[in-house]
């Protein structure tokens, strides 16, 4: 299940780039399957298609069958992600990105996404006591900072509008905490129904093909939305040599 999920959202990276962009929890946006929002600034102009940034496409994922090692197939929202609830996102052109189409990739930028940025990750036991201090103040600042783009979901789908049936369960969520509950949402238990016991008996973020490509996409995602909280796309993760890095700690 979540080794098909896993690699899809690389696969799908271009597609939609976060889990639930605030723009498409909306109840018509959730019932009409729907997550094609326009840029900033770009009014009645879906995934920007008027300027050439992107398309509003359909949604093609995988449907093999998965392996015996989770025998509980349909029971997920995880599942084919993410058409339990979208089968309409943007699918963007060139350099641009995000849900809207209305971003640059990782590693450009201007008007146009045409500017290449050098982004440049270095060993944090070469950073100095400044750069050490920038680097966790950011991250504080990441974990103060409601993330401007994504919100997640609190309830299945089945219980998605909420026991009015009319209220979209999702809740806004900082910068950091997003990074650690996308890791969290990767891992947890599938949820069989109650009184039955959550079936864990697979670590599909760990155990499985999806674990390199997944925890890159993973880094990458933090990595860029601390970029657009910095204001800096040259900001870069540092990264720890976990070989050699104990020996001067």
């Amino acid at each position: 299940m979540m080794w098909q999920s896993c690699c899809l959202v690389l696969v799908c990276a271009v597609v939609v780039s976060a889990q639930f962009p605030r723009e498409c929890v909306t109840p018509e946006g959730l019932r009409s399957g729907t997550c094609c929002p326009s840029p900033s600034g770009l009014n009645d102009d879906p995934c920007g298609s008027g300027t050439g940034r992107g398309e509003c496409v359909a949604i093609a994922v995988d449907a093999r069958p998965h392996g015996p090692q989770y025998p509980h197939d349909g029971r997920d929202d995880r599942e084919r992600w993410p058409i339990r609830f979208f089968n309409q996102t943007c699918r963007c052109n060139g350099n641009f990105s995000g849900s809207n189409c209305g971003r640059c990739r990782h590693g450009w930028t201007g008007a146009n996404c045409d500017q290449r940025v050098s982004v440049v990750r270095r060993n944090v036991m070469g950073l100095s006591t400044e750069e050490k201090r920038a680097f966790v103040d950011a991250l504080d600042q990441a974990k103060r900072t409601v993330h401007p783009d994504l919100v997640i979901a609190t309830r299945r789908t089945p219980e998605i509008f909420g026991p009015d049936g009319l209220t979209p369960q999702f809740e806004n969520i900082t910068i950091y905490n997003y990074f650690v509950w996308s890791h969290y949402f990767s891992v947890s238990k599938t949820f069989l129904g109650a009184g039955q016991a959550s079936f864990g008996g697979v670590d599909f973020s760990h155990e499985g093909p999806g674990f390199v490509t997944w925890h890159r996409f993973h880094l990458l995602q933090l990595e860029r939305d601390m970029q657009d909280m910095l204001q800096e796309p040259s900001f870069a993760l540092p990264y720890w040599n976990f070989a050699i890095g104990g020996e001067h700690m």
